[in-house]
C-alpha cells in the first residue's frame, strides 16, 4: 500500500513506537552486564550472556514474525507483542535468580524481534514506493537516536539512582509505544491460499526471503564491522592512551552524522539510483574503520565517528531499500525479517570473531580485519546488485 503523503499521521505514529521500543533496547543492553555482576555475582561469561540473550531472543523471532505477521495480522501481532513486552519489563523488578533473569532477557528479545519486524514491515507499506529510500531514513532514525540517548540515559540514571530507576524508566518507555498503538492504522494484506499455506508451512525456505539474504549478506558485514566498534572501542582507545573517556566522543558523532546524512541520503538514492549512494558509504566506513586501527586519539575518534556515522549509519537504510523494491510490497514481511536477522546475526557473531582477533593480533589488526569486511560487503553488492542497470541512475524509481 502506498501513500501520497509519506508524512502522514500513520507514518508519525509508527515512527515514535519505533523511537520508544530503540529506547528500550539500548537503555538495557548497555547496562545489563553491570546488573548481572551487581545483582547476581555473574562472572563474566554469564554477565554477557544475561546482555545478549536479549539479541539471541530477537534472532529466534525475526523470522516466524516474517512468516506470521500476515496470518495473525499486523496490528495484533504488534499488539500482543508490546503488552508482553510491558509485562516483562515489570517482572525485572521481581525476579531474583540469574537464571530467571536471563531467561527475562531471552523473552523481552522475542517479544521485541517480534513487535520491531511487525512496525518496519508495516512502515515500508506507509512509504510511497517513490520515496523508499528516503522514508526508510527517515524511519530508521529512531535507532540512531536509541543508540545515541539510550546508553547516555542509561549510564546517566544508574549513577545517580541505580538499576530500579532504570527498570522504571524501561518500563515507561515500553508504555508509552503500547498507547500509542490504538492511534495506529497499520496496512493489512490478504492472503492468497497459497500464500497462507507457504506461511503456515514450516519448511526453512517459508521462514527466509532470497532478495532479503542478498542485501542482508552485505548489512551482516557491515554489521559483524561495526560490532567491533560497539563492543571494543573504548578498550581500544583505553590501550593507546587515548582514554576510555574518548570512545564517546566517536558515538556522539556518529549519532550527529548519520542523523544529518539520512536526511538527504535517501533523496538522493530516490533520484540517481543506488550506486551513486553506496559505493561512497562503502568507502567511508572502511575509511573509519582504519582511522580506528591506525590514529586511536580524540581527534581521529571524531573524523572516525563522523564518517561511520555517514557509512554505517546510512548504509543500514539504503541497502534495507534496496531489499523491499527489488523482493516487490508483496513480500515485505519476509523481507524486512530477513534482512534485520541478517543484521543481528552480524552484530552478535562478528564481535565473537573479532574479539578472537583482538586477542590474537591486537586492536589494530581488529579494525583493520573491519575495513576488510567492508571491502568484502561491497564486492558482494558490484556482485548481486551494483552491476544491474536497475542500480544505476536508469533503475532508480522516479517522482510524481
Amino acid at each position: 500500500m502506498s501513500q501520497r503523503r509519506l508524512w502522514n499521521k500513520d507514518f508519525t505514529v509508527a515512527l515514535v513506537i519505533s523511537v520508544f521500543l530503540a529506547f528500550v533496547f539500548y537503555l538495557l543492553v548497555t547496562s545489563m552486564v553491570g546488573y548481572a555482576v551487581l545483582r547476581f555475582a555473574a562472572g563474566d561469561t554469564a554477565a554477557g550472556f544475561a546482555s545478549t540473550a536479549f539479541v539471541l531472543g530477537s534472532v529466534l523471532t525475526r523470522p516466524l514474525a516474517g512468516k506470521l505477521m500476515d496470518v495473525v495480522g499486523r496490528r495484533r501481532l504488534l499488539t500482543i507483542a508490546l503488552v508482553l513486552a510491558a509485562v516483562v519489563s515489570l517482572a525485572y523488578f521481581f525476579v531474583d535468580t540469574l537464571g530467571l533473569f536471563i531467561l527475562s532477557r531471552l523473552v523481552h528479545g522475542m517479544l521485541f524481534g517480534a513487535g520491531h519486524t511487525t512496525l518496519n514491515a508495516a512502515a515500508q507499506d506507509l512509504i510511497p514506493s517513490d520515496r523508499r529510500s528516503e522514508g526508510s531514513g527517515y524511519f530508521a532514525t529512531s535507532m540512531t537516536l536509541g543508540s545515541a540517548l539510550g546508553p547516555l540515559i542509561a549510564v546517566s540514571t544508574v549513577d545517580a539512582w541505580g538499576y530500579e530507576v532504570l527498570f522504571g524508566i524501561s518500563l515507561a518507555f515500553s508504555l508509552i509505544a503500547l498507547v500509542g498503538v490504538p492511534f495506529l492504522r497499520l496496512p493489512e494484506r490478504r492472503l492468497t491460499a497459497g500464500q497462507l499455506r507457504d506461511a503456515l508451512s514450516p519448511h526453512p525456505r517459508t521462514l527466509a526471503d532470497p532478495d532479503g539474504f542478498r542485501m542482508g549478506a552485505v548489512i551482516f558485514l557491515g554489521s559483524a564491522a561495526y560490532s567491533g566498534i560497539l563492543a571494543f572501542l573504548a578498550t581500544h582507545a583505553e590501550a593507546s592512551g587515548a582514554g576510555a573517556s574518548s570512545s564517546p566522543v566517536f558515538f556522539a558523532c556518529f549519532a550527529v552524522a548519520s542523523l544529518s546524512a539520512r536526511l538527504t541520503i535517501g533523496r538522493i538514492q530516490d533520484v540517481y539510483g543506488d550506486n551513486v549512494v553506496l559505493y561512497p558509504l562503502f568507502v567511508t566506513f572502511a575509511a573509519a574503520c582504519l582511522l580506528l586501527a591506525f590514529w586511536p586519539s580524540v581527534p581521529g575518534m571524531v573524523f572516525a565517528g563522523l564518517l561511520a556515522g555517514f557509512g554505517y549509519g546510512s548504509l543500514i537504510t539504503c541497502a534495507m531499500a534496496i531489499a523491499v523494491r527489488t523482493a516487490g510490497l508483496s513480500r515485505v514481511g519476509l523481507v524486512t525479517s530477513t534482512y534485520l536477522l541478517s543484521m543481528d546475526l552480524g552484530m552478535g557473531l562478528g564481535a565473537i570473531v573479532l574479539g578472537a582477533a583482538a586477542g590474537a593480533w591486537g586492536y589494530s589488526a581488529l579494525y583493520v580485519l573491519c575495513a576488510m569486511f567492508v571491502a568484502v560487503a561491497a564486492g558482494w553488492y558490484a556482485l548481486v546488485h551494483g552491476r544491474f542497470p536497475r542500480a544505476g541512475r536508469a533503475g532508480a524509481p522516479r517522482r510524481r
